[in-house]
Formats: C-alpha cells, sequence, structure tokens
C-alpha cells in the first residue's frame, strides 16, 4: 500500500477533525488519500479502525442562525498498527517508506509531544525519529508535519525532540538534512468533538444502515489554523472544500489569544454567575434573558475591543456564542470550574489587564463576574449552590478569603493602580450581594 498520511493517534477529535476535512478534499478534488494510524500508546483501538475502512462523523450545531445535523462517511483510514509490537512496528516503517507519503500529522493526547533518554522507540516523537531516519538513508521525500496537539508552539517542539532523539541514537548528518527539508508548522485547532454519541447511536445508525461502533460526534463549527510555508496547501487544498483553514506566516499567536481570551475566556467568567444563580448548562445561560445581553456585552464591549477590535475578532466571538447555544453539547459548568484559580489568571487576565490600560477603567461586566467567583470561593472549600453542593477543587490554591488576597490568588502580580482599582470595585459589587 502506498499511503500518502502517516497519522499518530486514532482518537475522538482528529478523526473527526483531521480526517474528516482530507474526506472533504478528497471528495472535492478527486484526489486521492490514504492514511496510516500508528498507535501512540500501547493501548488503542488503531486495529479495529483500520479494518473497518469507513466510519462517520455527527456534526451538530447552528450554522447561521439555522440548527443542522450532518452525518458524514469518512473513508481515508486504509491501514494502521500497533507499534508496540514487533510486527506492529515493522509495518509502521513499512508505511513510513511509502513513495506517496507527503503529510505527518498526530494528535497524541496523553502520549504527547516529549524527549526521554531510552534506547529505543517508545513515544510519538521517538517513533517518528526512527520512520523519518529509514526515510532519510532511503533518499526519499521529505515531509509536511503538521502536529494538532494542544500545546504552544507544537511543530517547534516536535522538531526538538526529533533532533535530540537523532543526537542521542548518534544517528547521521543525513537525518539532520532530512528534518532541514522536512516543512513543519505550529498549529491551532478548533473543534468541539465529543465523541461516540451513546443517548441517539440508535437512530444513527438507523440512518447509517447498519452499526458503526467508531462514529464520533462534534459541533459543526472548526477552525485549523497553521503557521508555516503554503506550499501544503499543493498537497492539502483546504480552500478547494470550503475548509475553514488558515496558512499564516506569523499570525498564529493571534489566534490563540484570540481563542483563549473569548472562548476559553466567557466559558470562565459565566462559571461563577451561573452556578450562583442556579444555571447548571452553558446553554441555558446564553438563552436566559437574564443574562444574555451582559454576556454579548462582555465580548463585543469588553473581551473584543481590549484585544483586537476588528470585524474578524467580533465575528469569532458572534460564532462563539452560537456554538454555546448548540442543544447537542451538554456543557456542565461544575466541570468548566475546575482550576478557575489557575484559569482566570490565563483567560481573564489578558482581557482585565488589556481593557483597563486601553480605556483607564475596569471591564464593567467582567469585574461583576471576578467578584462573582470570589463570593463562590468565599466558602470552606465546599459551595452550598441551588443546584447541589461544588467541591472546589483548587480552593488550597488560594492566599486567603479576603478580597485582596483572593485578588491576588486569581491575578497574582498585578500594576498596583489596578488592583487597587480592582478591590475597591469588588468590594462595591460584593456590599450589594
Amino acid at each position: 500500500m502506498n499511503y500518502t498520511v502517516l497519522q499518530f493517534g486514532e482518537g475522538n477529535f482528529i478523526r473527526a477533525f483531521f480526517d474528516w476535512m482530507l474526506q472533504k478534499i478528497e471528495d472535492a478534488t478527486g484526489d486521492k488519500y490514504k492514511v496510516f494510524l500508528v498507535q501512540p500508546i500501547d493501548m488503542g483501538r488503531v486495529e479495529e479502525i483500520a479494518a473497518a475502512g469507513e466510519y462517520h462523523v455527527l456534526l451538530r450545531g447552528y450554522q447561521e442562525g439555522e440548527y443542522r445535523e450532518i452525518l458524514d462517511p469518512v473513508r481515508v483510514v486504509a491501514g494502521g498498527s500497533n507499534p508496540f509490537t514487533p510486527e506492529g512496528l515493522k509495518a509502521m516503517f513499512e508505511a513510513a517508506m511509502s513513495p506517496g507519503l507527503r503529510v505527518v500529522t498526530s494528535n497524541t493526547t496523553e502520549a504527547g509531544i516529549f524527549f526521554e533518554e531510552k534506547k529505543a522507540p517508545h513515544n510519538y516523537p521517538s517513533l517518528l525519529a526512527a520512520a523519518l531516519e529509514k526515510r532519510s538513508a532511503a533518499g526519499l521525500s521529505p515531509l509536511y508535519i503538521v502536529p494538532l496537539e494542544l500545546i504552544e508552539n507544537n511543530g517547534a517542539a516536535l522538531k526538538d525532540c526529533l533532533e535530540k532523539y537523532g543526537r542521542l541514537w548518534n544517528y547521521g548528518p543525513a537525518y539532520f538534512r532530512y528534518l532541514e527539508a522536512c516543512t513543519f508548522y505550529d498549529t491551532l485547532v478548533d473543534r468541539i468533538v465529543t465523541g461516540f454519541p451513546a443517548k441517539e447511536s440508535a437512530e444513527v445508525f438507523r440512518k447509517i444502515g447498519h452499526e458503526d461502533r467508531n462514529v464520533t460526534a462534534g459541533e459543526l463549527f472548526h477552525l485549523f489554523v497553521l503557521q508555516g510555508d503554503k506550499s501544503i496547501l499543493d498537497i492539502l487544498p483546504f480552500h478547494k472544500a470550503g475548509l475553514n483553514a488558515v496558512i499564516t506566516e506569523d499570525r498564529l499567536s493571534f489566534y490563540r489569544d484570540r481563542k483563549v481570551r473569548v472562548l476559553n475566556g466567557v466559558h470562565t467568567a459565566s462559571v461563577p454567575v451561573a452556578l450562583l444563580a442556579g444555571v447548571e448548562y452553558v446553554r441555558d445561560f446564553v438563552e436566559d434573558d437574564r443574562f444574555a445581553p451582559r454576556l454579548r456585552s462582555l465580548v463585543h464591549d469588553e473581551i473584543v475591543p481590549a484585544f483586537s477590535d476588528d470585524a474578524e475578532a467580533h465575528q469569532y466571538g458572534e460564532d462563539v456564542l452560537e456554538r454555546f447555544r448548540n442543544p447537542a453539547l451538554e456543557h456542565a459548568f461544575r466541570s468548566i470550574a475546575l482550576n478557575s484559580v489557575a484559569k482566570s489568571n490565563t483567560r481573564l487576565r489578558p482581557t482585565l489587564e488589556g481593557y483597563f490600560e486601553k480605556f483607564g477603567e475596569l471591564p464593567p461586566v467582567l469585574t461583576e463576574c471576578i467578584a462573582a467567583m470570589t463570593e463562590l470561593y468565599d466558602c470552606d472549600g465546599v459551595k452550598d449552590l441551588p443546584g447541589g453542593p461544588l467541591e472546589l477543587s483548587d480552593f488550597r490554591q488560594l492566599r486567603g478569603r479576603s478580597l485582596g488576597e483572593m485578588t491576588d490568588s486569581f491575578f497574582p502580580g498585578l500594576a498596583p493602580s489596578l488592583r487597587t482599582a480592582l478591590i475597591d470595585r469588588l468590594g462595591e459589587l460584593r456590599e450589594r450581594t
């Protein structure tokens, strides 16, 4: 078999995102893609998925105000192996030597991109290093390497690991020249994938016409940002399939910051307000007339202006609010509430500081959300709520329960003027409750 893509990881996300995209490109262009799945840990479902030859992706959500459901077949997976067996490792190397191989991709979750001194391949980067060494020795063409792991600079981090394994295992100069000839991308992926739709499986199987235990579900929205050379469009012409993919030279940080501030930021800011009011799920909160106007103001009057007040950022904010309305996605605030102390610093602080610096005052809605956060944590580690008690797993990270101590816990090291203004305003808001 002459494979096109060597893929490390067979989980729900990469199959509902990257492989789904490959199928869309194939359908639009007639080009054929053959994916070889590599299991990144010794437990997995690669052989089952590869043997099936087809699985389905159920996509649901609002699009331009209209709720839609789509059930797409994906047929690009053509083989796979578990490289933690001798036979599986041999099969992986044979696939990696395909003359038609053009792309390496990955979503290795718990296996991850990391370096560990061992004498033999044992994780994703080391397996890939061993495969690329064989390609370099055979004089085969360099590859486009597109990791999807949710870490910053994922392409650069992967390349660094590959170089370290090359030095550890005394690979020759040809290997390092080959790495330089390959094209590495840092990426950002954005699509909520919930996995196997257990509640609706009978109806899904009826629509398919047979049981598909590999079906996976997610939202309609998708965004794929790749930072690097645009020549990848010669191999993966996302644009010809109408896919929401962006190839950028230097703006990946813009898209990453936008996602953290808007999507993640709205989630975290909403948690205390919703739970204190007895609202348990994101969709109910977004559609509640008590909160919807303030939520829109938070996005369009505070988060976006503090970040990049342009049409693209506002449209993304509108997309996020629409995504939150998706009835097919059950986002529980109790799950989102985990680690809110740390999340507040990474997700809310940029808007707090950016707005204060730009406008010389506190963002009013966000400040109310922060006040609610201090009320949520004003307890002994378990907060009694209308929906039942909530154990705050990160309660011990608080420096204390005064407003000053809580502020320093959520946002350590704020500028003195901002810190003073915030604590004073939090005091005013808490007196009203």
